[in-house]
């Protein structure tokens, strides 16, 4: 299937799709790093129709998208916070927003990548593992020149619920705010993966919001950014809080 459509349909990352041979980087709409097996593309598929069907059965609202229109007028790019185990339904919400989605350098990480394509994203692949400076660097290049970057602080592995320092470095060294995002569910079921994810049952109500931004400083000392990643953590529940049904 095609890409959802919706309105504004100008790329908001403000790039154009493109691979770098040889990098740890990539920005692309197709296959960003291993070549899925066809049982692996059946289950995207799947994945794919499960989305679309929650989502259509569901009704779903979506508070505080002022905040992204405010990041992007004062700063251009941003970072979007979210937690690991709230990626399924969260590429749904975000499908409007032409987001670029920093994937992990792994055939997981591929899997998900095939899913969120669908939905208007693009990705860029990066690992903590393998050249993450390198990562670090580009992703930077990326949020200067007004891209829209989502990141799950906590991931590829955990632990789940608390931010590494990558999402606060990449802060620091481009200027731009992070933004936390959460969404809340009537009901929903718990997969028993490291992360505990989320998957929103059909025929529900669904609730995202935005939370306040975090700035970091530019001259942020090192030692300091294990504070930072629990004022993010601690922003991440505080929006969490705002989005959870009464």
């Amino acid at each position: 299937p095609g890409p959802e459509k919706g309105p504004g349909a100008a790329q908001a990352n403000g790039s154009n799709p493109r691979t770098r041979q040889g990098s740890v980087m990539t920005y692309s709409n197709n296959e960003i790093g291993y070549r899925l097996k066809k049982s692996e593309k059946v289950f995207v598929k799947l994945f794919v129709f499960l989305l679309r069907s929650i989502a259509w059965t569901s009704r779903t609202e979506l508070e505080n998208e002022a905040i992204i229109d405010e990041a992007r007028r004062i700063h251009g790019g941003f970072i979007l916070s979210t937690w690991h185990r709230d990626i399924f339904f969260s590429i749904w919400m975000f499908r409007e927003l032409h987001l670029t989605a920093m994937i992990s350098a792994s055939r997981d990480g591929e899997g998900i990548f095939q899913v969120m394509r669908n939905f208007n994203f693009k990705g860029i692949r990066g690992s903590s593992n393998r050249g993450g400076t390198e990562a670090l660097i580009e992703t930077g290049k990326f949020l200067n020149q007004g891209g829209g970057l989502a990141i799950a602080p906590d991931g590829p592995t955990g632990p789940s619920l608390q931010s590494k320092s990558g999402i606060i470095l990449l802060a620091r060294d481009s200027g731009v705010p992070i933004i936390p995002w959460s969404y809340a569910s009537k009901s929903e079921w718990l997969l028993k993966t490291w992360d505990r994810h989320r998957i929103p049952k059909p025929f529900n109500r669904i609730r995202g919001t935005f939370g306040e931004p975090l700035m970091v400083p530019q001259d942020l000392k090192l030692d300091v950014i294990p504070e930072y990643c629990s004022k993010l953590e601690k922003a991440m529940q505080d929006t969490a809080k705002f989005a959870a049904w009464d």
